[in-house]
């Protein structure tokens, strides 16, 4: 009994020294519409969109460079969409499209942070 107390303390100081050190999940959703203006403002041709529901409920965030848009048309005709699940407290999922390009190396083509592997997201 004693030992699971002694866990529990020692995990909320843990959650805590990684809170004060990465910020909290919240406060990084709370920044995605900031860094979607900074990547399209510093990124001629960039493409970002993010979507919250009428709760402010994160529900997806796009990009996709516009190197891979340009260079797109250099690529084998194959596309691969790769997932992974993010480890925090909202379960979310990145999504990667990628290709090949000519010389046969993968080539990124969009990355996507969504809420759930779905298909409205």
């Amino acid at each position: 009994m004693l030992l699971i107390v002694f866990m529990e303390i020692a995990w909320r100081a843990r959650e805590t020294a990684l809170n004060d050190i990465r910020g909290s999940p919240e406060d990084s959703y709370k920044m995605l519409p900031r860094f979607a203006y900074i990547l399209e403002l510093n990124n001629p041709g960039f493409v970002v969109e993010y979507k919250v529901d009428v709760n402010g409920r994160f529900l997806y965030f796009f990009m996709v460079l516009y190197a891979s848009i340009s260079c797109w048309q250099h690529c084998r005709s194959v596309i691969s969409i790769d997932g992974t699940s993010l480890k925090n407290k909202y379960d979310g999922t990145l999504l990667s499209a990628l290709t090949l390009d000519a010389n046969d190396q993968i080539f990124p083509l969009v990355f996507c942070v969504v809420d759930s592997e779905n298909d409205s997201s």
